[in-house]
């Protein structure tokens, strides 16, 4: 008798594994949380510079609305064959004016962040150089005053001299000789005091030129787009405004997607 025959068993297929597509997904989500992350916590402080009058009630607001906003993200690419026209349209226009809300926080702490560090600076030390230069111009008057009393003296010497009154002279060089002792005593005090002045200046002047070269790179960004540097400031400001959030977004989007698209494990 022949033994029965076996019939074999199917072929299974061996099934891919989708660890590529998930790590890419899991990518795209920490991205997007990061970026998200960034772009709200400078928009909850532009708000607050913003709205100045209650600034901790404008935080909670613009947090939690940025918190909506990915919500909204990711719930419409997860469920958009599932949502009808109208829904889609209202959660778009959600997330896009969110959007223009977070661009609006976001330029307003950029724009803080550049202007009023450098503009501080600037004019404290300007304001310490126009108070030296006025001290500066005080002391040099009292100087030349001095200066003119001693010589007016001297002159006096000088006149009687030449005009053979020597006996003379010699007397008022004796009765001014304590007079212009004390007048030259405070001529060398007030020429000190001033060169300090001058040094002070020089040292504000030199901070002041640090301050200024500070912002050399955007000089040269605004000399390479032929731009003035506010203007060169404005334009990068607004570029990182419309590639931040929108990029955050946009990985939300497609993090969700690649998600809902993965088969389920049984």
């Amino acid at each position: 008798l022949e033994p029965p025959a076996v019939s074999a068993a199917p072929a299974v297929p061996e099934a891919v594994p989708a660890a590529p597509k998930r790590t890419s997904g899991a990518v795209a989500l920490a991205a997007a949380l990061a970026l998200a992350t960034v772009a709200a916590y400078f928009s909850v402080a532009g708000m607050a510079e913003i709205f100045p009058g209650d600034p901790v009630a404008v935080m909670v607001l613009a947090a939690t609305m940025e918190a909506g906003k990915l919500v909204i993200a990711g719930w419409l690419a997860a469920h958009w064959r599932r949502t009808n026209w109208k829904m889609r349209f209202v959660m778009v226009a959600l997330v896009a004016g969110l959007a223009l809300i977070n661009a609006a926080g976001v330029f307003g702490k950029l724009v803080e962040a550049h202007v009023s560090v450098a503009a501080t600076s600037r004019s404290g030390v300007t304001e310490r150089i126009e108070a030296l230069d006025a001290r500066v111009t005080a002391q040099t008057a009292v100087v030349a005053d001095l200066a003119g009393r001693i010589a007016q003296i001297d002159r006096a010497v000088d006149e009687s001299t030449r005009r053979g009154r020597v006996t003379r002279a010699i007397n008022i060089a004796a009765q001014e000789r304590a007079t212009r002792d004390g007048l030259d005593t405070q001529r060398q005090a007030a020429t000190a005091a001033l060169v300090g002045l001058q040094a002070q200046r020089a040292a504000l002047a030199g901070e002041r030129s640090r301050i200024e070269a500070s912002a050399g790179p955007i000089q040269y960004l605004a000399m390479m787009v032929g731009a003035a540097p506010e203007a060169a400031v404005r334009w990068l400001i607004l570029l990182m405004v419309l590639c931040c959030d929108p990029a955050a977004i946009a990985l939300t989007v497609a993090a969700t997607a690649s998600r809902a698209g993965e088969p389920r494990q049984e």
